[in-house]
């Protein structure tokens, strides 16, 4: 059985969860029939790779060439199943780029045809695209004498096809507050190749298909009193300041309540809408700072429990597209899926490391252990 490793050959891979399940089977023989669409158009070549997840395991177990309608089938090695944590997803290689499937965890999945939504590119220029700001999420820390930052970003891709750079070109650029340092892209040991931070801008290389995509940086500022670039409009703009916390008041944003993100773990929060460029300042406030007592549970607050989901280590690494959202029963199907594959991308970025740190693998196994956790707590 191959490694997933050969999975992730470069930076730019994309993750896209389709919302569809398989195909008809025999209980003592699963099969999955599926198809490979480029937009609405069937993909007639190409080789489907099957992966399987486990508990204990992760590999490549089959794969085979699409017919010219991009139909595929594969026998499946066992039923998947949530309850004995044994999942199941396809991927293929289309333009340079990796697009997969929905995860299967469930043996009702294998009765509609399943598809792989793949995309053709498109070359931004050398400076790089303007996609959209869908949300964005700065949590303010402090460190010793000095902030620490954790600011989320969440894309959205509307062009119907994947961006891609050239040859040392970037996809997207973006500054960040004055006197930002100590850049790292995810969270604490790990980091996220393909991103890179210079002269106060963060840039990405990576491929960034349709839909969203969400990125994930952390860095130091002297104290949380500075002026946020905002070169175009933020659709939802949220900036969390952890208390304790001087008086601090943010133009631009409106103080929205205090935000319980882990027992013990408060936050300041501030919060806009279509927030326009150039308007986020966060000052010294001269009010008593009274805040409403009502305790807020928002979903921000879950992004930093989820932060270490979008970090890698290596040349190698996966991207989910497409957040999911509590919600309704497609809300938490979309949720399984993406910790499916967000396992499969943990294990790789810890293989792709030939000498992990103490601190490096009990991150991987925390993660690990917590995503099989989310997805049996799920059935």
């Amino acid at each position: 059985m191959r490694s997933i490793r050969s999975i992730c050959a470069f930076f730019g891979a994309v993750v896209l969860l389709a919302p569809h399940g398989i195909v008809a089977q025999q209980a003592d023989a699963p099969v999955l029939r599926g198809q490979v669409l480029v937009g609405d158009t069937a993909l007639s070549t190409g080789t489907v790779v099957l992966h399987e997840v486990t508990s204990e395991d992760q590999g490549e177990v089959d794969s085979i060439s699409v017919a010219g309608d991009g139909t595929f089938t594969f026998r499946l090695p066992a039923i998947p199943s949530r309850a004995e944590d044994r999942f199941y997803f396809a991927s293929i290689r289309h333009a340079g780029i990796l697009y997969f499937g929905s995860a299967l965890a469930d043996l009702s999945q294998l009765e509609s045809v399943y598809e792989i939504q793949a995309y053709d590119t498109l070359m931004v220029p050398p400076e790089g695209h303007d996609i959209p700001l869908q949300a964005r999420n700065m949590f303010f820390e402090p460190h010793g004498e000095e902030w620490r930052v954790t600011d989320i970003f969440q894309l959205r891709n509307d062009e119907g096809r994947t961006l891609v750079a050239g040859e040392g070109a970037h996809v997207w650029r973006y500054p960040l507050p004055p006197g930002a340092r100590d850049f790292t892209s995810g969270q604490g040991e790990l980091s996220l190749d393909g991103t890179a931070f210079e002269d106060g801008v963060v840039s990405v290389r990576a491929a960034i298909a349709p839909g969203e995509r969400v990125f994930v940086f952390r860095y130091t500022v002297d104290d949380p009193f500075l002026t946020v670039p905002t070169p175009g409009v933020t659709e939802a703009f949220d900036v969390l300041v952890r208390e304790p916390a001087p008086r601090v008041g943010v133009e631009g944003l409106e103080i929205a309540g205090r935000v319980e993100v882990e027992a013990g773990s408060t936050y300041r929060r501030y919060s806009g809408v279509n927030v326009r460029p150039d308007r986020v300042r966060l000052v010294e406030s001269q009010a008593e700072g009274d805040l409403p007592i009502a305790w807020i549970t928002v979903v921000v607050g879950m992004a930093l429990a989820l932060v270490a989901l979008f970090v890698l280590r290596g040349k190698n690494g996966l991207a989910t597209a497409g957040a999911a959202r509590p919600g309704g029963p497609g809300d938490r199907a979309a949720g399984r899926q993406a910790l499916l594959l967000e396992v499969a991308r943990l294990d790789e970025a810890f293989e792709a490391d030939p000498a992990p740190s103490d601190a490096e693998r009990a991150a991987y196994e925390a993660g690990r252990a917590e995503l099989l956790r989310r997805l049996r707590a799920g059935s």
